[in-house]
């Protein structure tokens, strides 16, 4: 079963296709309006309340423990003390701003002239969950709705198709990295009314690559021109810094080569390995010479390799070389559908919270 991907409005409700077990495992969903599954969690965490519809298994005493809303309410808050302690006894801070970088696997389009994110809407503009390549919520929708730990506005100025910088790869959509990030320097650096963001208490995230290697798969020159781009890249992480950031999070390029479109291409899955090995360099390398900053990464390629390898264990097809609908890995043939995303928002709302982010 087939589609041709096309940037539309995706207004999908999320349907959570994970299976149903006696009890919901750690970060697992565990209640909620219309939920039908487990309401207990394995031992060391309880079933914490996130909204009306969305109960999750945290670290805690109670595992085990059927929650009543009330009782679900009273963790809640016992939960976000706890988390806003353990973040300011380590120095750190809880998050309260997301500045996002990307291409089509980040995009929600977000504008900065619409509707800004707020406690209510803290995702802004557009209607959720915006226009994405999954055929309905993002990594980047589900952080900030489904596993917060705590409130967090998110300014998503990722955009379809687009690479480090022009002059190098590119872009499919005529945009880069390189545009976003003068967008933020023109609308949020100086921290306007509608995010008065501080160094301590935001985080800016850059998740690139797909395309930039995607586009220059038969380069003889590939092992230095990856570090070009990396150049690049970093630059830009160079101006945010100059303006105050010093929280980052930088995400790995997933097994494209795994891709309907590109399956089994063997010099890119070479390249991507390449790329994730010298990310991890240039970010290092950046905190060493940047006083005050910090990063850490976020491994999308190990996730997306667990899901491929298994896709049944999370309620997938077995094929996953084919695409069209949500009971594929693949969404289209080159963006994965929405259960893809919500392991990836999982896994980043753990990696935050274990680093005492919330």
């Amino acid at each position: 079963m087939k589609s041709t991907y096309r940037p539309t409005l995706l207004a999908l409700a999320v349907v959570s296709i994970s299976t149903v077990s006696a009890q919901s495992g750690a970060w697992g969903q565990c209640g909620g309006i219309g939920w039908s599954g487990a309401t207990t969690c394995v031992s060391g965490y309880t079933c914490t309340y996130s909204n009306p519809y969305y109960s999750q298994c945290l670290p805690g005493s109670g595992g085990g423990q059927t929650t009543t809303a009330q009782t679900t309410l009273k963790t809640t808050t016992t939960s976000a003390k706890t988390t806003t302690t353990s973040a300011a006894s380590s120095g750190g801070s809880v998050l309260k701003y997301w500045f996002s970088f990307g291409d089509s696997y980040t995009q929600t389009g977000f504008s900065t002239s619409g509707t800004q994110p707020s406690s209510g809407n803290p995702l802004g503009n557009p209607t959720y969950p915006g226009y994405t390549s999954s055929g309905g919520a993002n990594w980047v929708d589900l952080v900030t709705t489904k596993y917060k730990l705590s409130t967090i506005l998110t300014y998503n100025l990722a955009i379809g198709g687009a690479t480090v910088d022009s002059s190098l790869v590119a872009p499919s959509g005529g945009s880069t990295v390189t545009d976003e990030v003068n967008t933020w320097l023109s609308s949020y650096a100086n921290k306007p009314s509608s995010a008065p963001w501080s160094s301590d208490n935001t985080l800016f995230s850059i998740f690139i690559g797909i395309n930039d290697l995607g586009s220059t798969i038969g380069r003889s020159d590939i092992v230095s021109y990856t570090d070009q781009i990396l150049t690049a890249e970093f630059n830009l992480v160079g101006k945010l810094y100059n303006s105050g950031a010093r929280k980052f999070m930088f995400v790995t390029v997933p097994p494209t080569d795994r891709t309907p479109l590109l399956y089994g291409n063997a010099q890119l899955k070479t390249n991507i390995a390449r790329w994730n090995s010298r990310l991890a360099t240039f970010a290092a390398n950046f905190q060493s010479s940047h006083s005050g900053s910090s990063y850490f990464i976020y491994d999308a390629w190990a996730d997306f390799n667990t899901v491929l390898n298994n896709p049944t264990a999370y309620g997938l097809s077995s094929d996953v070389k084919s695409y069209g609908s949500q009971s594929y890995f693949w969404y289209n043939n080159y963006h994965p559908s929405v259960e893809m995303h919500d392991v990836m928002a999982k896994s980043v709302s753990a990696l935050w919270h274990s680093k005492g982010l919330w």
